[in-house]
C-alpha cells in the first residue's frame, strides 16, 4: 500500500473514531458562538469557577463540583445577561445519581427591592432533584395559589412555586395570572429561581440551538421586566 494510501485511511480513521462527546463540545460550541455574535454577547468558552477573572453564576445549581463552558456575557434589550452551559453530578442518600447538563441564562433584575428567594419548578422534575433543592434551601414552602385570583390550569399542571412561608403572599402577588397564562404558553420545560436580586432561567437541553437560546432570551428579558414592574405595584 501506497504512503498516500495510508494517510488517507489515517485521515479516515481519526475522523470516524472521534468521541460522541468531543463532537457534542463542539456543535455546542458553534452554536454558542454563532448565538453570542447574533445577540451581542461575548463569548470566553469555559471558565473556571475557581477563578476570580469571571462573575460565578450562582443559583440552585451552583456547586463545589460543576463545570461550566461556553460562557458569555453582555446586555440585551438593558438587561445584563449571563449565560453559561453548567453540567453537573446529583448525589442524595437513597435516591439515584443524576447527571445533570443546563443551560442557564441569569438577568439582573433592575429594581432593588430585596425579593424573597422562588422557584418556579415543574412537576417532572426527579426526585433527586427536588431532594437536592429541598436539602440546600430547606425554607422553601410551596405556595398555595389562588388567594387573590385563580390561576390557568395549565400553569398549576406544569409548575409549581416555592418561597420563604412569609414572603407566600408577595410571591403569589409576583406572578399574577396573566404572568402565569404567558409562562404556560411560552416558556415550554423552562425552569425560574430569583434570587440575590437575578432572575435565572434553567432549561436542560441535549442539542441546544440558536432559536432555542433566541427564545430563552426573549422570555427572560420578559419576565425580568415583568417582574421589575410588579414589583413596586
Amino acid at each position: 500500500m501506497g504512503l498516500a494510501k495510508v494517510r488517507n485511511r489515517a485521515k479516515y480513521y481519526t475522523k470516524a473514531f472521534v468521541p460522541a462527546k468531543v463532537l457534542q463540545s463542539r456543535l455546542h460550541k458553534r452554536v454558542f458562538m454563532q448565538f453570542a455574535e447574533k445577540t451581542g454577547l461575548v463569548y470566553f468558552g469555559y471558565v473556571d469557577q475557581r477563578s476570580d477573572e469571571h462573575r460565578l453564576v450562582r443559583g440552585l445549581t451552583v456547586s463545589s463540583s460543576h463545570r461550566d463552558n461556553h460562557y458569555c456575557i453582555g446586555s440585551f434589550k438593558g438587561y445584563d445577561v449571563t449565560l453559561v452551559e453548567r453540567t453537573d453530578t446529583l448525589h442524595f442518600p437513597g435516591k439515584p445519581r443524576m447527571a445533570q447538563d443546563w443551560i442557564i441564562m441569569a438577568f439582573d433584575l433592575h429594581s432593588n427591592a430585596d425579593l424573597p428567594h422562588t422557584f418556579v419548578g415543574l412537576h417532572t422534575h426527579s426526585d433527586t432533584f427536588y431532594a437536592h433543592l429541598f436539602t440546600k434551601f430547606a425554607s422553601l414552602t410551596k405556595a398555595p395559589l389562588g388567594s387573590f385570583a385563580e390561576y390557568p390550569p395549565e400553569f398549576i399542571h406544569r409548575y409549581a412555586i416555592y418561597t420563604e412561608p412569609a414572603q407566600l403572599p408577595f410571591v403569589e402577588h409576583l406572578f399574577s395570572k396573566d404572568i402565569a397564562k404567558n409562562m404556560s404558553s411560552h416558556f415550554g420545560s423552562m425552569t425560574i429561581e430569583i434570587t440575590e436580586g437575578c432572575l435565572y432561567l434553567y432549561a436542560w437541553h441535549q442539542r441546544p440551538s440558536a432559536a432555542f437560546l433566541t427564545t430563552m432570551l426573549q422570555n427572560g428579558v420578559w419576565l425580568a421586566a415583568a417582574i421589575d414592574e410588579r414589583t413596586y405595584q
